[in-house]
């Protein structure tokens, strides 16, 4: 079993490296990778924890960063990078602070106001606690607790962290709608400084996007060489569309990945398909195995990945 696509305290996720780890290990994690949204802090975190204590597995080095195409925000993967190499970049120099307690605020406030418009109640108190906590996920896990939300919710499509922050936080025709493309990167940008750092560029989970013309995106990122692979498997594709991208994968001559994207309790490590399909080790071993990794099987000194 294998989940190249986990996240942490360090941007959005509710676990931290060491509970990654740990739940690794019992639950029977071949390769992992953890991949926080434009930073790599986990990395660190790895150097202070006895990883063979709780995980004999593979890890390898792994990325999300945000690009924009399009007036749009997409997510891409890197994997096996060198960490001196892509921490020196400016798109992990920026989000190595993921978000600023301020700056989520402000955006919560803006959300709130909508919600008013709305008729959607959330908690009166509903603020920002800590810095890393993203305004879009504070809102919607406080508004889904309220049952007389539950029609007004189900009619706009809005049934959790995913659906809600695809579908309205970065659907410009929805009122949630906030413009989180300044300042953002382009697509060209993060597949070469990922490739720069001897990494390799996968591009996340693409039915998420809810694209009208997905194979047309795609043809266009072939087209330009942005692109080592797809991530096929995931938490939120069906059967059909990861059979659809494995194929179409294995037309352009593109590497495979997956993971659960794990943020949150009740999101299993190592499964796709809403917890219904495990990601088995094969789907990536025609790749993986030529990863450096920093622990586990072709393993170097970690410490000689990030100096001091």
């Amino acid at each position: 079993m294998v989940d190249l696509h986990i996240h942490t305290v360090n941007s959005d996720g509710d676990f931290t490296t060491e509970d990654i780890i740990v739940e690794a290990g019992k639950c029977g994690l071949n390769i992992l990778s953890i991949t926080d949204h434009n930073n790599i802090n986990a990395y660190e975190d790895i150097k202070k924890i006895s990883v063979g204590d709780y995980y004999s597995g593979k890890i390898i080095t792994g990325t999300e960063l945000e690009f924009v195409k399009d007036g749009r925000l997409f997510d891409m993967l890197g994997y096996g990078f060198d960490i001196d190499l892509l921490k020196n970049t400016e798109i992990i120099k920026k989000g190595m602070v993921y978000s600023t307690i301020e700056q989520e605020s402000d955006i919560l406030n803006r959300l709130k106001r909508v919600c008013d418009y709305l008729g959607i109640r959330y908690s009166p108190d509903l603020h920002i606690k800590f810095a890393n906590y993203v305004a879009n996920d504070v809102l919607l896990d406080d508004i889904i607790s309220y049952k007389e939300n539950a029609k007004k919710l189900g009619e706009l499509g809005i049934y959790d962290r995913g659906t809600f922050y695809r579908q309205h936080f970065c659907e410009v025709t929805s009122p949630f709608y906030i413009d989180q493309t300044e300042g953002k990167f382009d697509v060209f940008y993060v597949s070469r400084v990922i490739r720069e750092a001897g990494g390799k560029v996968f591009l996340a989970h693409p039915f998420v996007y809810k694209l009208s013309n997905l194979k047309g995106f795609l043809d266009e990122l072939v087209l330009y060489g942005l692109l080592d692979g797809i991530e096929c498997e995931h938490r939120k594709h069906g059967v059909e569309e990861i059979e659809w991208i494995k194929n179409y994968c294995d037309e352009n001559g593109l590497l495979k990945s997956g993971g659960s994207d794990r943020h949150i309790a009740g999101q299993l490590l190592g499964h796709a398909n809403n917890n219904q399909r495990v990601i088995d080790d094969s789907l990536v071993d025609d790749w993986i195995h030529n990863i450096t990794s920093i622990y586990g099987s072709k393993k170097r000194n970690f410490k000689s990945l990030i100096k001091k």
